[in-house]
């Protein structure tokens, strides 16, 4: 999906400085869209009024990377993620029994332990997706990643059945839970989608498939931009 040059320019790693990126273009939008910045280093992945937040693409990336991408078919060596980015990608590692890096904001980081042959995939909340094919994070390979996750999931023998019975358990959970507000008077979750045979599986189906296998993570970030130097270091010390 392109977007217009001033878009593409901000180039800060954030939705709001995008919002081209996640307002719909049409009234029937694809079943997947992906962008990029003005040098496609960072990605963002979306389905169906649906968008996929970076800390949890690098973790989905992980966890279908073996089965799904080439590249990674004889396993990870360990992943790695940066301090601000939620630990989903942490919960992954662990399944798979792979190490996985916490480091300091920037991907140089990430390069020093490619080169220790300790990091097959990484990435940052920052909208930064890469590996160890090439020493700086790739928003095209990221997005070309993620098709091949939902092409080995809508594959005859790939990942489909995995993704559905997720599914199926996640909406039980859904199911137990509507009830249980229904009976307090409250208001009923929404009900999870499940794939049939007469549709392909989604972004959002991989998605909430990676919720209900490995649980869901939440974090806020905040930035604070054009705070006078004072004031910053007056913030720093009582942190202190």
């Amino acid at each position: 999906m392109g977007l217009p040059p001033a878009a593409a320019a901000h180039d800060d790693g954030h939705s709001h400085g995008h919002p081209a990126a996640t307002t719909p273009i049409s009234t029937t939008p694809p079943s997947f869209g992906a962008a990029c910045d003005g040098d496609a280093d960072r990605n963002m992945i979306l389905g169906p009024r649906f968008f996929v937040t970076p800390s949890d693409s690098v973790a989905i990336l992980a966890a279908h990377a073996a089965a799904s991408i080439p590249y990674f078919k004889t396993g990870l060596k360990g992943v790695a993620r940066s301090m601000p980015t939620s630990a989903a990608l942490d919960r992954v590692a662990s399944a798979l029994g792979v190490p996985c890096a916490e480091v300091p904001t920037g991907w140089k980081f990430f390069g020093n332990l490619m080169d220790a042959g300790k990091c097959s995939l990484c990435g940052e909340e920052s909208f930064g997706t890469g590996s160890d094919h090439v020493r700086e994070k790739d928003g095209l390979w990221a997005v070309l990643a993620w098709l091949s996750v939902l092409a080995h999931a809508n594959h005859a023998d790939g990942a489909g059945a995995a993704v559905a019975s997720a599914l199926a358990k996640l909406g039980g959970v859904v199911a137990a839970a509507t009830h249980h507000h229904e009976e307090g008077g409250a208001a009923a979750a929404p009900a999870a989608p499940s794939p049939s045979s007469s549709r392909l599986v989604g972004v959002e189906d991989i998605v909430r498939a990676h919720w209900a296998t490995y649980g869901r993570n939440y974090y806020t970030r905040y930035d604070y931009e054009g705070v006078e130097s004072e004031k910053a270091d007056a913030v720093m010390n009582l942190l202190k």
